[in-house]
């Protein structure tokens, strides 16, 4: 039988009794070492309670050795020991696939999973998360980018959303996972992480547990623990969750600041350079066809404007796209003259190296 145990929080007081004794009951046990985080004591005890029948378990044991695992366990009891939640990580979730495929009986103990107990720390509401993300130990700039694409989603749609950071190689910190976000921030011209209140989740269910609450600067220049650390970027907050980070977080949560995500950042530029060259363009052949697809151009980023007013941010986009397609087609029949404007919020224009 091939049995996935979980393990909770990474503390032995989060072993719960079916986990220890589906472990007692094994023939051997591999412990997962790279998907989440287990803290020295934790491991002591286990070495104490099996002995020679605990194996410290890399990826390439629980990937590439998984149809060996499996094997085996058509033979003796063989457990997998994960911190955590079992079926969170893929890795665990295709072991039972090639169980089943094999034919061998398995079970699964169930233990606390981050995914929870930092939604739960936090005092916002589960129903209230969007997608969550994971920052790599080793990521790039372009996963950063889509790291923080999705944060600014889910802001757009009120929603909260979890941040986890790697646990491999000694933990990667908020502080490090924050430095890159804002940088991409920055260099979009959005402010979703620097306009909001972030909570900062360290060492959940272990010694040294902190929770620190506040904007991008008190973070960066707050004292934390060693890893593993959970980020938290609010959405839209009911009352409820407010009072709750003020009351019991101790954290002042703005209450009337305008957000500016990616997507309205970009309509804010497309919309300028729009007004710009309306107040510039010269027009080469005088006609009426050409005076109306000009009001019409211009309605359409009046139209973009109003959107983005009102934080329809997306619509703002289609807008002024619009009065975008019409000035180019005027220019390309020669019947207007103008420059796209340059150096000015450019740097979200799919379109930008031909202006």
């Amino acid at each position: 039988m091939l049995k996935l145990v979980g393990l909770g929080l990474g503390s032995p007081e989060y072993f719960t009794r079916a986990a220890l004794r589906e472990l007692e009951d094994s023939d051997v046990v591999y412990l997962d070492t790279y998907t989440g985080f287990l803290d020295e004591r934790a491991v002591s005890e286990l070495r104490s309670l099996l002995g020679e029948r605990l194996v410290l378990a890399g990826r390439r044991d629980l990937e590439e050795g998984s149809r060996r695992l499996v094997e085996l366990a058509e033979k003796e009891e063989v457990s997998v020991a994960v911190p955590g939640d079992p079926l969170i990580a893929t890795t665990h979730s295709s072991l039972l696939v090639e169980a089943a495929r094999r034919g061998v009986s398995w079970r699964v103990v169930h233990g606390v999973s981050v995914l929870s107990a930092a939604v739960s720390r936090s005092g916002l509401s589960a129903y209230r998360f969007g997608r969550t993300v994971t920052v790599p130990r080793r990521a790039g700039a372009e996963e950063y980018e889509g790291i923080y694409r999705t944060i600014a989603s889910n802001v757009e749609l009120g929603l909260h959303t979890l941040v986890l950071l790697d646990t491999a190689e000694g933990g990667l910190t908020a502080h490090e996972a924050l430095r890159s976000l804002l940088e991409v921030e920055a260099s979009m011209g959005s402010e979703v992480l620097s306009r909001s209140t972030l909570i900062t989740l360290t060492r959940i269910g272990l010694e040294g547990e902190a929770v620190v609450c506040g904007d991008a600067d008190r973070v960066m220049w707050s004292s934390l623990p060693p890893p593993p650390h959970v980020l938290i970027v609010p959405g839209k907050l009911h009352f409820a969750e407010r009072e709750f980070l003020e009351r019991v977080l101790g954290c002042e949560a703005p209450r009337s600041r305008e957000t500016v995500s990616p997507t309205a950042a970009r309509a804010r530029s497309y919309i300028e350079k729009a007004r710009e060259v309306i107040g510039k363009l010269e027009v080469v052949v005088e006609g009426g066809e050409t005076r109306r697809l000009l009001e019409l151009a211009e309605s359409y980023v009046n139209d973009a404007e109003t959107f983005l007013r009102s934080g329809r941010s997306e619509d703002a986009l289609v807008a002024v796209s619009y009065a975008e397609g019409i000035f180019d087609a005027l220019r390309l029949l020669g019947l207007v003259r103008f420059e796209w404007p340059r150096g000015r919020g450019g740097s979200f224009s799919p379109r930008e190296p031909s202006r």
